[in-house]
C-alpha cells in the first residue's frame, strides 16, 4: 500500500510540473560596457575650456568622465552664471545613447541618439512652452575634430525639418598641469 502511495505521490508531481507554464525569458540586460557602440562617446571625455565659435570667447568649462565601470558618461558644466551636468549612457536594449541633463536653472532634459556620420547626434522632444500644441526639439550634434577638439553645436525645431542654432562650442583640453 505504501508503494502505491508513493508511486502516487510521484506521479502527482511529475504532472504538476508538467502542467507548470516554463519560465519566462530573462529580458535582456546591458552586456556590459565593453560593446564597441558603448566606447562611441569616448571622444568627449576629459578636462576641457570651451570657446563660442561665433566669436572665439570663453564659452566654460567641462569636465567630462567616465564612471560606473565604464558604463556611463558624466560630464560637469561650469559658466559664469549657470552650472548643470549630465549622465549619459548607450542603452543595448533599445540600440540608442540616452542622456539626462539637469542644471542650476532647474532645467530637466532628457535626449536620445546615436552616432551619425561620424557625430553623436541626440534629441530632446518636448512640448512647446511658447507655442502651445507644437511639438519643440532640441538637437545636440557632438563631432570629435581632426586636431584633437570637439564641436558641440546645439540647434532648436518646431517641426523637425528646420533647425534654428541656439550655440555653437569648440571644446579644447585643458593641458595636465606638471609637478615637481
Amino acid at each position: 500500500m505504501k508503494r502505491i502511495i508513493s508511486i502516487a505521490l510521484v506521479l502527482a508531481a511529475a504532472g504538476a510540473n508538467a502542467q507548470q507554464k516554463p519560465t519566462p525569458a530573462v529580458p535582456p540586460q546591458t552586456k556590459g560596457c565593453d560593446t564597441p557602440e558603448s566606447h562611441q562617446f569616448d571622444f568627449w571625455v576629459g578636462n576641457w575650456e570651451t570657446f563660442n565659435n561665433s566669436d572665439g570667447s570663453p564659452a566654460g568649462t567641462n569636465n567630462i568622465e567616465k564612471l560606473y565601470k565604464g558604463c556611463t558618461i558624466r560630464e560637469n558644466w561650469i559658466e559664469p552664471g549657470l552650472t548643470g551636468g549630465s549622465l549619459t549612457t548607450y542603452d543595448v536594449r533599445d540600440g540608442k545613447w540616452h542622456q539626462a541633463w539637469t542644471d542650476s536653472s532647474g532645467s530637466w532634459r532628457t535626449f536620445v541618439g546615436g552616432m551619425v556620420g561620424g557625430s553623436m547626434v541626440m534629441i530632446w522632444s518636448h512640448p512647446s512652452v511658447r507655442m502651445p500644441g507644437k511639438t519643440a526639439q532640441e538637437r545636440i550634434t557632438i563631432t570629435p575634430n581632426p586636431d584633437g577638439t570637439v564641436r558641440q553645436h546645439g540647434e532648436l525645431s518646431f517641426d523637425s525639418v528646420n533647425w534654428v542654432d541656439a550655440y555653437d562650442i569648440t571644446y579644447r583640453r585643458i593641458a595636465k598641469r606638471r609637478t615637481r
